[in-house]
């Protein structure tokens, strides 16, 4: 569906976070279905609006809302 999806940041302990889905949703809003792994466990699956997504993860994805990649298809 875009660049985002499927990708990966890993951070220095080994914890990860990968994008799983982009949907839209409510209308015309995209949301964000991605996965944090830590440590040995199960991943946890959430899900959250993009807006949020790049102000609270994008910077780990190389996206802000200033750098905005075509996330649509």
């Amino acid at each position: 569906m875009n660049d985002l999806v499927g990708k990966t940041h890993v951070f220095s302990d080994g914890d990860s976070i990968t994008v799983t889905q982009i949907k839209v949703r409510d209308g015309n809003e995209e949301w964000v279905t991605y996965s944090v792994q830590q440590g040995p466990g199960v991943p946890r699956r959430l899900v959250m609006s993009l807006h949020e997504f790049k102000n609270t993860y994008g910077h780990l994805f190389g996206i802000s809302e200033d750098n905005n990649p075509d996330i649509s298809d």
